[in-house]
């Protein structure tokens, strides 16, 4: 399973005000709030966590077929080598790419997950460019991974508002599991922010 989070740095910056009260006791465990407090960065460390639980939430989601708002209990591991989200025993393993004007995080369940993503630089940031330019790009991603038209390739979206990918059942190899006869689909993640967007599939 994979989630991902955009995060447009100058949007943020406009928009946010992270350290307005109760903002951070709101969102960041204590251990995560002596982190942001701790660096040189804060600006950029309070949106790496935040861009890493919005990730790894969006897999919990999928898998429980529920949605909430409890960032706190999605809990942050810094670390050189793998940074980690934990919660209710469940751990997530992310990747971040950090600039001066974005950050694009990648959320696994499992660290061998093999995924297709891509990260990019949007026209404008208003909705319609946002939403339809990251479908676009997705769609014609899945279309050439999985080697079919792009015309039979759909996103459309569950009870909860968790996107997938469908299409008609044609010559594919998917990961995900699928029943003989039914109407396939993979696991995604679509994520836009500002002036950013990207998505992630599991090949």
């Amino acid at each position: 399973m994979i989630g991902n989070d955009v995060v447009d740095l100058n949007l943020a910056k406009s928009q946010s005000n992270w350290k307005r009260k109760g903002f951070l006791e709101k969102v960041f465990t204590p251990k995560e709030q002596l982190i942001i407090s701790e660096t040189a960065g804060s600006f950029t460390t309070v949106w790496l966590l935040w861009s890493m639980k919005e990730s790894a939430y969006k897999i919990y989601s999928r898998q429980y077929n529920t949605r909430f708002f409890a960032p706190k209990e999605f809990k942050c591991e810094l670390n050189a080598i793998q940074n980690t989200v934990c919660i209710n025993g469940i751990t997530y393993y992310t990747s971040s790419t950090i600039s001066r004007e974005n950050i694009h995080t990648l959320a696994t369940l499992n660290k061998d997950e093999s995924i297709t993503t891509d990260f990019f630089r949007l026209k404008n940031d208003t909705y319609d460019v946002q939403h339809n330019t990251t479908y676009e790009n997705l769609k014609l991603a899945v279309a050439n991974q999985f080697k079919v038209p792009v015309t039979k390739v759909n996103i459309e979206k569950d009870n909860n508002g968790i996107p997938f990918v469908k299409y008609r059942q044609g010559n594919l190899n998917l990961s995900a599991s699928i029943k003989p006869g039914y109407v396939e689909r993979t696991s995604i993640s679509i994520s836009h922010h500002g002036l950013y967007g990207a998505y992630a599939f599991v090949n």
